[in-house]
Protein backbone atom coordinates (compact mmCIF):
# COMPACT_ATOMS: atom_id res chain seq x y z
CA UNK A 1 0.00 0.00 0.00
CA UNK A 2 1.46 3.32 -1.06
CA UNK A 3 0.72 6.24 1.23
CA UNK A 4 1.11 10.00 0.96
CA UNK A 5 2.25 12.83 3.19
CA UNK A 6 -1.40 13.45 4.08
CA UNK A 7 -1.56 9.87 5.33
CA UNK A 8 1.55 10.48 7.38
CA UNK A 9 -0.18 13.41 9.01
CA UNK A 10 -3.20 11.23 9.75
CA UNK A 11 -0.91 8.60 11.26
CA UNK A 12 0.62 11.18 13.56
CA UNK A 13 -2.80 12.51 14.55
CA UNK A 14 -4.24 9.05 15.11
CA UNK A 15 -1.30 7.95 17.22
CA UNK A 16 -1.47 11.12 19.26
CA UNK A 17 -5.18 10.60 19.83
CA UNK A 18 -4.87 6.96 20.95
CA UNK A 19 -6.23 6.39 24.44
CA UNK A 20 -3.45 6.71 26.99
CA UNK A 21 -5.16 4.36 29.41
CA UNK A 22 -5.36 1.52 26.88
CA UNK A 23 -4.19 -1.81 28.22
CA UNK A 24 -1.00 -3.22 26.74
CA UNK A 25 0.25 -6.74 26.51
CA UNK A 26 3.70 -7.58 27.79
CA UNK A 27 4.97 -7.71 24.19
CA UNK A 28 3.45 -4.41 23.02
CA UNK A 29 5.79 -1.68 21.88
CA UNK A 30 5.29 1.79 20.52
CA UNK A 31 5.72 2.50 16.82
CA UNK A 32 6.67 6.03 15.83
CA UNK A 33 4.53 7.60 13.10
CA UNK A 34 7.46 7.77 10.66
CA UNK A 35 8.29 4.10 11.29
CA UNK A 36 4.68 3.12 10.59
CA UNK A 37 4.75 5.21 7.42
CA UNK A 38 7.87 3.32 6.24
CA UNK A 39 6.23 -0.04 6.99
CA UNK A 40 3.13 0.92 5.01
CA UNK A 41 5.23 2.28 2.12
CA UNK A 42 7.22 -0.98 1.95
CA UNK A 43 4.04 -3.04 1.94
CA UNK A 44 4.90 -4.82 5.20
CA UNK A 45 2.21 -7.08 6.64
CA UNK A 46 0.75 -4.50 9.02
CA UNK A 47 -2.84 -4.13 10.12
CA UNK A 48 -3.68 -0.73 11.58
CA UNK A 49 -6.57 -0.94 14.03
CA UNK A 50 -8.17 2.39 14.86
CA UNK A 51 -9.63 2.14 18.38
CA UNK A 52 -11.06 5.66 18.48
CA UNK A 53 -14.76 6.46 18.75
CA UNK A 54 -16.99 6.75 15.70
CA UNK A 55 -16.99 10.54 16.11
CA UNK A 56 -13.17 10.70 16.21
CA UNK A 57 -12.89 8.55 13.07
CA UNK A 58 -15.22 10.90 11.17
CA UNK A 59 -12.49 13.55 11.46
CA UNK A 60 -10.10 11.33 9.48
CA UNK A 61 -8.33 8.02 9.64
CA UNK A 62 -5.44 6.11 8.15
CA UNK A 63 -6.44 4.62 4.77
CA UNK A 64 -6.99 0.87 5.11
CA UNK A 65 -7.24 0.97 8.91
CA UNK A 66 -9.75 -1.36 10.54
CA UNK A 67 -12.04 0.59 12.87
CA UNK A 68 -12.82 -1.26 16.10
CA UNK A 69 -13.76 1.13 18.94
CA UNK A 70 -11.84 0.46 22.16
CA UNK A 71 -14.97 -0.62 24.02
CA UNK A 72 -15.52 -3.43 21.46
CA UNK A 73 -11.89 -4.44 20.93
CA UNK A 74 -11.70 -7.42 23.26
CA UNK A 75 -14.83 -9.01 21.77
CA UNK A 76 -13.60 -8.44 18.21
CA UNK A 77 -10.00 -9.68 18.60
CA UNK A 78 -11.08 -13.14 17.45
CA UNK A 79 -11.78 -11.54 14.04
CA UNK A 80 -8.29 -10.03 13.74
CA UNK A 81 -5.71 -11.95 11.65
CA UNK A 82 -2.83 -13.45 13.61
CA UNK A 83 -0.26 -13.42 10.78
CA UNK A 84 0.27 -9.65 10.62
CA UNK A 85 1.84 -7.03 12.83
CA UNK A 86 -0.90 -5.09 14.60
CA UNK A 87 -0.64 -1.35 15.13
CA UNK A 88 -3.30 0.26 17.30
CA UNK A 89 -4.10 3.94 16.91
Amino acid sequence: MKTTNATGALIAVALAAAPVAAQRSATARETAPDALQRMLDRGDKVLVIDVRTDEEVKAGSIPGALHIPMDRLEARMKDVPKDVQLVFT
